[in-house]
């Protein structure tokens, strides 16, 4: 009689056992996404993180949008600490500068945000995609399209960009290319940079500099570069699609999908905390071929582990 009991018990242990390992196994992880605002690539980015969460059986709670307001952020943030998710994402600059000051319990998780550097976001709860490329990959890019070249030219504002600049040269002069630099710290003094380097370089390089990119700039240099026969070069295909010749930079489903990725892995550490800031790990080469036309550029040969754009 004794040996049955002691079966019987070691029997319903071990059922317990397998039933909570099963479960488990299959309990679902939660994320709460926040947008900055209701932009078609924030909007891109939450449906490739969508559809990987599903993927990974994480679900995703709840989808707030701050609609560019900070005031906001204040009453979303409650709400979050209320559902207690396992993961937020923060989509673009104002939902990461948000979470960042108010959420230090949560892990969170940033894309989308220009120029990060400048927000410090580096905390030990927040694990981020770089809005920029490697200035490594993006030569290559450029490089396939027009060759080797030898001078790549930039207009920078040392208080935006002065940073992106920076690690740029380094890694520019290390492959036998040099950065001819102009500062500036007004968008009037466009017009005078331009005149400066269009005989000094070979290629000008776009940053998403606010003070250097604004309405009335962008054409100016944009005709001043098709005028000189000089290949403008960015890293948005949004000002591809305007006229420049070329970008290299990330899909926003794509980074969205990264990102649901980086969550799985960050949620499997034994204390959930951050995996730093990394590069986008799909990228693509986009290219106005009307403006490659003008330039003179045969299309021939591209960089066959980048997807293509062609624009118009």
């Amino acid at each position: 009689m004794i040996n049955k009991n002691r079966k019987y018990t070691v029997f319903i242990i071990a059922l317990c056992t397998f039933l909570l390992s099963a479960w488990c196994a299959h309990a679902e992880e939660t994320a709460i996404v926040i947008k900055s605002q209701d932009l078609s690539a924030y909007n891109q980015v939450v449906k490739g993180f969508q559809d990987e969460c599903l993927k990974n059986n994480i679900t995703i709670k709840s989808i707030y949008d701050l609609d560019g307001k900070m005031k906001l952020g204040q009453k979303i943030v409650r709400k979050i600490k209320n559902e207690k998710p396992d993961i937020v994402l923060a989509i673009g600059v104002l939902a990461a500068t948000v979470l960042k000051e108010e959420i230090d319990e949560i892990p969170i998780m940033f894309c989308m945000v220009i120029n990060h550097a400048r927000f410090q976001l580096t905390e030990p709860n927040i694990t981020g995609i770089s809005t920029e490329i490697a200035i490594e990959d993006q030569l290559k890019g450029f490089q396939s399209i027009l060759g080797s070249f030898k001078n790549l030219g930039v207009i920078y504002d040392p208080s935006k960009t002065g940073n992106i600049v920076a690690i740029a040269e380094n890694k520019i002069r290390n492959v036998g290319m040099n950065l001819v630099k102009y500062e500036i710290s007004s968008s009037k003094e466009v017009s005078a940079a331009m005149e400066k380097l269009i005989d000094k370089i070979d290629a000008l390089w776009l940053l998403p500099d606010s003070t250097v990119v604004t309405k009335q700039s962008f054409g100016l240099i944009k005709t001043t570069t098709l005028e000189n026969r000089i290949p403008l070069l960015c890293t948005s295909d949004v000002f591809v699609k305007a006229g420049a010749l070329a970008s290299v930079s990330s899909a926003h489903k794509d980074v969205g999908i990264q990102a649901a990725r980086l969550v799985g892995k960050i949620l499997k550490l034994p204390t959930p905390g951050s995996l730093g800031i990394v590069y986008p790990d799909h990228l693509e080469l986009s290219v106005n071929t009307d403006t490659a036309k003008i330039l003179g550029l045969e299309l021939k040969v591209v960089q066959e582990d980048l997807k293509i754009n062609f624009y118009p």
